[in-house]
């Protein structure tokens, strides 16, 4: 392909040949054709190697790795091969709807001070579906980042488009993450630029059975390990830590898997979150859930500015 792409799509997989021809059909079928597909293939034995050998559209590149790194490191091998000045992620069990290049790279064009957009999606959950629809909202970088932090605004890999140069400034994903990597990721973008919400549905989400976010008994985990990334939790934002773990302890009590549960609370006790006692987790869970649910609609979230000063 001789021509310069407007948008580099990324998709890593790893042994997803029963979904990754949906993926790759849904970018191909997209109503801007000034794109090129990246699909980094992490180490899959399942025959996708097979099958992208037999892919003959020149907007199609392939990057092998040769052992499985994980999405992150797959992500950030598509990111460095990317060729264009935007550059969206697809995740292999996902789809896009045939809007989701032509109406991100609207933004892309009309607005230079954004540096990411987020778009809403369709999801499908077994035999449920039902609209994830973003607020219509231009955050600044300061509000950007409060609302990822609060978790103010969903988040998917799918939903990512934004500045190649931005993206590769901040270093990419964090490759020793397995989850939350995305609104990590986004964190650490969000002082680059604002972002753009978009409330059309442009993709659509599809619920996979090996999904590492569905490894609910390494929540407890992984949220340490989020918050080891992102120390601002566990020094400035500490009522968000708690909240956060407070969720994870209640959803094992919910599964009633006592043994996840009992190792969560050690962990959480070790690391400090637990301090100051079961009322004062409660309060704080609390306090966040009612500020949580009073700011996620698009006239607060339009007012944010950054964290507000009694949470600092």
């Amino acid at each position: 392909m001789n021509s310069q792409p407007l948008c580099s799509v990324v998709i890593p997989t790893y042994n997803r040949m029963n979904v990754l021809p949906r993926a790759v059909a849904s970018v191909m079928a997209q109503d801007e054709p000034a794109f090129e597909l990246i699909i980094v293939d992490d180490g899959s034995t399942d025959g996708t190697r097979e099958w992208l050998a037999t892919l003959t559209d020149p907007r199609i590149r392939v990057v092998l790795s040769t052992r499985n790194s994980g999405v992150s490191a797959a992500r950030n091998s598509g990111l460095a091969a990317a060729r264009a000045p935007v550059v969206s992620f697809l995740d292999s069990d996902d789809a896009y709807r045939p809007q989701r290049l032509s109406r991100t790279l609207a933004v892309m064009t009309n607005e230079p001070d954004v540096v990411c957009t987020l778009s809403s999606s369709i999801k499908q959950v077994w035999d449920e579906v039902h609209e994830s629809i973003m607020p219509d909202v231009k955050l600044g970088p300061a509000a950007f980042e409060w609302a990822l932090y609060c978790d103010l605004i969903g988040v998917a890999g799918s939903s990512i488009t934004c500045r190649t140069a931005a993206a590769r400034a901040i270093g990419g994903f964090a490759e020793n993450m397995r989850t939350t990597e995305d609104r990590e990721f986004l964190i650490r973008l969000a002082p680059q630029g604002a972002v753009r919400l978009l409330p059309d549905l442009l993709w659509e989400k599809f619920w996979t059975v090996n999904s590492e976010s569905n490894d609910w008994k390494n929540a407890g985990a992984e949220l340490l390990a989020y918050f080891s990334q992102l120390p601002d939790y566990t020094t400035r934002f500490r009522k968000l830590a708690r909240y956060m773990a407070t969720k994870i302890l209640v959803a094992d009590v919910r599964r009633l898997d006592f043994i996840s549960l009992f190792k969560d609370i050690k962990r959480f006790h070790h690391s400090g979150l637990l301090s100051g006692g079961p009322i004062r987790m409660i309060r704080d869970h609390r306090e966040v859930r009612r500020y949580r649910r009073a700011m996620s609609n698009r006239e607060a979230l339009a007012t944010l500015t950054g964290a507000p000063a009694a949470w600092m």
